[in-house]
C-alpha cells in the first residue's frame, strides 16, 4: 500500500510538472523584470492573450472544457481592462501604429468592448452548457482582438 502511494505521489508530481512545460496558457509565462519597460510590459501581456486564445479555439473548445475557457476568458478581460494604461503617450513600439495616440478614445473603446466580449464569453463557459453560444462567444471575443488589430497594429 506505501509503494501504492508513493506511487501515486509520484504520478501526480510528474503530471503537474509536464503541464507546466507543455502549457499553452499565458498565464504560466515568465512575468517581465519589475524595471521592464511599459513596452516591455504591453508586449508580454498581448503575449499573454494571444496565447490565451489560440488555446480557446486550437484547444478547449473542440474538447467542451468549459473552465480553461473561462480562465483564458477572465485573463483576456483582465487585460483588456488595463491595456489603455500600458499605453501612455510616447510610448511606441513597432507593433504599435501612432493612430493609437490620435484616436485615444477609440482605441478604449476597442479594449473595452473587448473586455466585454471576453466576459459574455467567460459567463457562458462557467455556465457550461451551450456549446452552440459558447463558440459564438468565442468568435465574437476574436472579432473584438481582430478590430483593434485592424486599426492599430503594425503587422511585421
Amino acid at each position: 500500500m506505501r509503494f501504492l502511494i508513493a506511487g501515486l505521489a509520484m504520478l501526480v508530481v510528474t503530471s503537474v510538472a509536464a503541464h507546466d512545460e507543455t502549457s499553452t496558457h499565458s498565464h504560466d509565462s515568465v512575468e517581465p523584470a519589475a524595471d521592464a519597460s511599459i513596452v516591455e510590459k504591453r508586449v508580454h501581456r498581448f503575449k499573454q492573450s494571444g496565447a490565451a486564445i489560440q488555446s480557446v479555439f486550437k484547444e478547449h473548445l473542440g474538447n467542451d472544457e468549459f473552465a480553461a475557457i473561462a480562465e483564458a476568458a477572465n485573463l483576456i478581460a483582465d487585460w483588456a481592462d488595463v491595456m489603455p494604461d500600458y499605453f501612455p503617450a510616447g510610448s511606441t513600439s513597432p507593433g504599435a501604429r501612432d493612430d493609437i495616440w490620435d484616436d485615444f478614445e477609440d482605441f478604449k473603446s476597442k479594449a473595452a468592448d473587448n473586455a466585454k466580449a471576453a466576459r459574455a464569453l467567460q459567463k457562458l463557459a462557467l455556465a457550461g452548457s451551450d456549446q452552440t453560444a459558447i463558440t459564438a462567444a468565442a468568435k465574437k471575443m476574436g472579432g473584438t482582438c481582430k478590430a483593434c488589430h485592424q486599426s492599430y497594429r503594425i503587422k511585421k
